[in-house]
């Protein structure tokens, strides 16, 4: 059974301000991307800041943020028309025939551009106290449903704030940049641990999510 860090309020890490963002959380459990180089060495990572997102309005400042890069993208777009090419072929019993059909290309280049399209416009960040991706955002320490699903071939987070704000985001997405899965993981423990948000199984086992003492058994 996996070791439980936290089981009581006074155990928690503090809240970091919601103006200066310190003290920063301790490490958190649950990341699955030990591998990541640093932030400046992270070739895969969107270093321009004129597409940077914004807070939410009336929130404090943004803390980090993550975008894939260009070239991360478009690797991605590249895998994507391979796999589809291959999968096709494999379909039709490695009979070459069905190239010669133009609209299939089509479907084909729709998909991976697709793939592409995904890896550029995700683009998760985190503040003191909340999450946004994309427009929709939540109030970390508020969250009254964390659940974790499993959803084609990656572990996806389904947020849900005092508010019914909510929030859907893949791990790996949050996961790419360390410190803010460090901000991400603070608030959902605050938020289980505190105000007993509603939880499932995956979340606790694959992130390492402890559970309220009283809680146990």
């Amino acid at each position: 059974m996996t070791k439980q860090l936290f089981r009581t309020t006074s155990e928690l890490p503090p809240k970091p301000d919601p103006v200066s963002g310190e003290p920063r959380p301790p490490r958190a459990p649950g990341f699955h991307k030990e591998d990541k180089p640093p932030k400046d060495q992270d070739r895969d990572r969107d270093q321009s800041t004129h597409r940077m997102p914004t807070p939410p309005e009336g929130e404090g400042r943004m803390l980090e943020w993550y975008r894939h890069s260009q070239r991360s993208a478009i690797t991605a777009g590249l895998i994507a028309f391979g796999i589809i090419t291959l999968g096709i072929t494999a379909m039709q019993g490695f009979i070459l025939t069905w190239m010669t059909f133009w609209w299939m290309w089509i479907g084909i280049a729709l998909g991976s551009l697709g793939v592409y399209g995904s890896f550029r416009t995700v683009d998760p960040a985190v503040g003191a106290e909340w999450l946004k991706v994309g427009k929709a955002w939540v109030r970390l320490y508020e969250l009254t449903e964390i659940k974790a699903r499993h959803r084609s071939n990656a572990i996806h987070l389904d947020f849900t704030d005092s508010a019914g704000r909510k929030v859907m985001v893949k791990s790996d997405d949050i996961q790419e940049d360390r410190d803010m899965w460090d901000l991400v993981y603070n608030g959902i423990l605050h938020s289980v641990i505190t105000s007993n948000a509603d939880t499932n199984k995956l979340i606790h086992s694959a992130f390492r999510v402890p559970r309220r003492e009283d809680s146990i058994s």
